[in-house]
């Protein structure tokens, strides 16, 4: 008999990051892993009977996830099974430690689950000391079995955690991206289609179409306070005055307005020439904006991963990001950033890295126009996947 694995996480519909990891997983492990019968727990999605696996959309309040008793229910009854959560571990103290629960029938159900807890932190950033803070390591010791998105995050994990069975089975794993999609288009044709691509007119009502003359920069990143678009904008201010205006920045975002407001950065540094694009595009039209790009700004203050960066890299644009996290350990050194100081944040006590900005745009300059740049091997499914699969039949 299969065993039932439910994945907890955003829904692979939602499209957020953790959607993507908790989709490319569930689609690989029902296509190629019998030994499981695989499901879905997500938020921020709807069902879709695209997919080749259960999908169920949870009631949640205050991230506690109060229908997980119905679904397991139907999903696997009385069989023993997997509850992996893919979420950040300050969401889930209710479900790793019952006790912390305030819901008596979902106490009781956790208190008497017939699953184990295997957990995939996005973890990005570590806190005093070099390790979690008391909270976090609470709440990832009352698992089952732990995995880390790369090196750096296991490493913290180590020096976190006491529980011995963890520790001897601690592993790490980065998500692939999936090159058939993401890889390099022609740049010259891939410009002329730009507007085409992202529904943009330019003055004369014609599609937007960017000269072969000016430079291009992407930034691709949810409008949210650990995305520092402010950094950004002083960046690309720099960049505009050492490029004599002959710039288009083209954003992709989530939203206009939450955290920053995009549409003040952009009149506050002047940026004229910019592309802003709201709405979902798919893999396909991302890959052909990457491809119009010289350069991309990773600008996430702390990454697990950071699909943006690494899509950027399998079309061949170079994109440069800060020497901290998960992502940078993928980075060759003249794509990353060094932080000038790091300062606390958050009741979790995560610590964020500082930019001087003057360091991002010497970078740039520095960077040879002919050199190029691809997808680390070790990032393509084509080579991931046995990794995985091999990670999830020994946890059996």
């Amino acid at each position: 008999m299969p065993t039932p694995l439910l994945i907890i996480s955003d829904a692979p519909t939602s499209g957020t990051g953790l959607g993507r990891i908790t989709k490319d997983l569930a689609t690989r492990i029902a296509q190629h892993l019998p030994e499981f019968r695989v499901a879905t727990l997500g938020y921020g999605g709807p069902y879709s009977r695209k997919l080749p696996f259960q999908q169920y959309v949870m009631e949640m309040q205050n991230w506690v996830i109060f229908n997980l008793p119905e679904v397991w229910e139907d999903f696997a009854g009385e069989e023993n099974g997997i509850v992996m959560t893919i979420w950040d571990a300050s969401r889930l103290l209710w479900f790793s430690r019952p006790e912390n629960c305030e819901i008596p029938t979902l106490q009781k159900f956790l208190k008497e689950a017939t699953f184990q807890k295997w957990g995939y932190f996005p973890i990005d950033a570590t806190g005093p000391n070099d390790q979690l803070t008391v909270v976090l390591k609470h709440v990832i010791e009352g698992y089952d079995r732990v995995l880390a998105y790369s090196k750096w995050a296991e490493d913290i994990l180590r020096r976190t955690l006491w529980k011995k069975p963890l520790l001897e089975t601690l592993n790490h794993l980065p998500h692939g991206l999936d090159t058939s999609v993401f890889h390099p288009y022609d740049k010259k044709e891939a410009r002329a289609s730009f507007g085409e691509r992202i529904g943009m007119r330019n003055q004369a009502g014609k599609w937007l179409a960017i000269p072969d003359d000016f430079y291009t920069v992407g930034i691709v990143a949810t409008n949210q306070v650990r995305k520092d678009f402010g950094l950004a904008f002083q960046v690309l201010a720099q960049l505009m005055e050492a490029k004599q205006g002959k710039i288009l920045v083209w954003i992709h975002t989530d939203r206009l307005e939450n955290s920053w407001s995009l549409p003040a950065l952009i009149h506050d540094y002047g940026t004229k020439n910019h592309a802003l694009t709201v709405a979902a595009l798919s893999d396909e039209q991302m890959a052909q904006c990457y491809s119009c790009c010289d350069i991309t700004l990773g600008i996430g203050l702390g990454e697990g991963y950071g699909y943006p960066i690494f899509e950027s890299l399998a079309c061949g644009v170079p994109c440069f990001h800060g020497d901290y996290a998960g992502a940078a350990e993928h980075l060759e050194e003249a794509l990353k950033i060094q932080p000038t100081c790091f300062h606390l944040e958050t009741p979790y006590n995560c610590y964020r890295p500082v930019f001087e900005r003057r360091a991002w745009t010497e970078a740039i300059n520095a960077w040879p126009a002919d050199k190029q740049v691809k997808l680390p091997d070790a990032l393509d499914w084509n080579n991931l996947w046995k990794r995985w699969e091999k990670w999830f039949r020994k946890g059996l």
